[in-house]
């Protein structure tokens, strides 16, 4: 057997790519917030579209610059007349003799009429294409700008999305926790039932109790499953694709230094991109009621053109027929003089729109200010809420702890452990809910705050 070293060569680059391959693979669909952010932002639904409409106005201010550049147009005619047009005039212009009233039938051309016309026109002065060039650029930072917004509404949705998986994951994992200690109780009830230490009741109760702990089991496993696909689907990911989230619950209420200097710093409206959303389009709305005031001013273009023409009866276009020139240049000036009023009325309605974009502007101003001052004063409340139901969960716990203890030991009924039970559920519920809105609340203060 002759060795070869190129497949010798090629086996030992696959043994140490494999390792990194297949933990790409494994790794292909697991994010944190971040990334799963960073991953929303290449192929949301909404971005991608966002991202068409920035094209769409780069075509635009394209389409508005073109008008004020030469325009050049070539024309070729082929003219055959078989009905020569007739003209009818006094029969006395050509005979004296004829009566007043006889006119005579004339047909002026020939069989075939043929040109070849080549034109060019240039705008020289036009006020309403002046202020037309610079509103295209002005929508096209308007697209830009929309499509910043875009990704900050995606990446808060997806923060929100990110976050209920973490949660309802988090319930059922607490649920089903619960699940196995009720069912572990019970079985250790069975046995000291058999051994008639204890009432059938009891047994019955634990048993009630463990059903109900299944179907909510059942139904968080449901929601979880409803919350990854709305995350998938945030995120721009096939919603049949599997999806691992690796950043921890806890770990992103990040109540450190850090978080702390984003969301307690000074609000500037002036950064946040609402408002340059609203200037941009007062900006358009000025534009717009400067280009209706230059429409009663007058435009001016020059124009060129040569035409080549042939006449003949016999058809000889592209035989050596004779061919004769027109050329002649000129310019054109356009004076709007009178249109009833209806200038005025534009004009004046596109003022009316602009002074309620400047009216506008300062609403969204006060407006951006009291929600960031809202969604400050939301989310202290929400970690005030989540550190009182940290304390609740763990008196809950050490209550119920306690409960369980009593009832091996036969000092309280299984009624009374329930109950125990239930409030323990119950402030879960509240601390994980609690969780939840935290982050929320952060979220929505970072988005009030323009930091997303």
């Amino acid at each position: 057997m002759i060795f070869n070293y190129k497949s010798a060569a090629l086996l030992f680059l696959i043994l140490v790519l494999l390792p990194f391959i297949t933990e790409a693979q494994e790794n292909g669909n697991s994010f944190s917030l971040k990334q799963a952010q960073e991953y929303a932002l290449k192929n949301n639904y909404s971005i991608l579209n966002a991202s068409r409409d920035i094209d769409i106005a780069k075509k635009k201010v394209w389409e508005t610059t073109a008008i004020g550049l030469p325009q050049v147009m070539a024309e070729a005619k082929i003219q055959n007349f078989i009905d020569i047009p007739t003209s009818l005039a006094p029969a006395s212009a050509f005979n004296p003799n004829a009566p007043a009233d006889e006119l005579a039938e004339l047909q002026f051309g020939l069989n075939y009429n043929n040109s070849a016309t080549i034109s060019a026109s240039q705008l020289i002065f036009d006020g309403s294409y002046i202020v037309g060039l610079q509103a295209a650029k002005t929508y096209k930072e308007l697209s830009i700008n929309t499509q910043k917004k875009t990704e900050q509404e995606v990446e808060d949705l997806v923060a929100q999305a990110y976050y209920t998986v973490l949660v309802a994951a988090e319930n059922q994992k607490v649920l089903q926790e619960n699940y196995e200690s009720v069912e572990s109780l019970l079985e250790g009830t069975k046995k000291t039932y058999k051994e008639g230490l204890i009432e059938e009741q009891t047994v019955d109760q634990l048993q009630l109790n463990l059903i109900n702990l299944k179907n909510a089991v059942d139904q968080a496993k449901r929601q979880a499953e409803i919350a990854q696909n709305l995350l998938k689907f945030q995120m721009g990911l096939d919603i049949s694709q599997p999806i691992e989230l690796t950043d921890d619950l806890l770990l992103l209420i990040e109540t450190g230094e850090e978080s702390s200097a984003v969301l307690t710093q000074k609000f500037e409206f002036t950064s946040h991109i609402d408002y340059q959303l609203i200037q941009t389009n007062e900006r358009l709305m000025k534009l717009n009621y400067r280009k209706e005031k230059y429409s009663f001013a007058p435009s001016l273009s020059a124009f060129f053109s040569h035409q080549q023409s042939n006449m003949s009866n016999d058809f000889d276009a592209f035989s050596g027929g004779k061919y004769y020139p027109t050329t002649l240049w000129g310019l054109s000036l356009k004076i709007p003089i009178l249109t009833s009023g209806m200038r005025l009325a534009k004009m004046g309605q596109a003022k009316i729109e602009y002074e309620k974009a400047i009216t506008t502007s300062k609403q969204v101003e006060q407006s951006l200010t009291l929600k960031a001052q809202t969604a400050q004063s939301t989310y202290n409340s929400a970690y005030d809420t989540y550190y009182n139901q940290q304390q609740s969960l763990a008196l809950a716990k050490s209550i119920y702890d306690k409960m369980v203890k009593k009832f091996k030991e036969g000092t309280i009924t299984s009624l009374e452990l329930t109950q125990s039970q239930v409030q323990m559920l119950s402030t879960e519920g509240m601390y994980i809910k609690s969780i939840l809105d935290l982050l929320n609340a952060k979220s929505a203060l970072k988005k009030a705050l323009g930091n997303n």
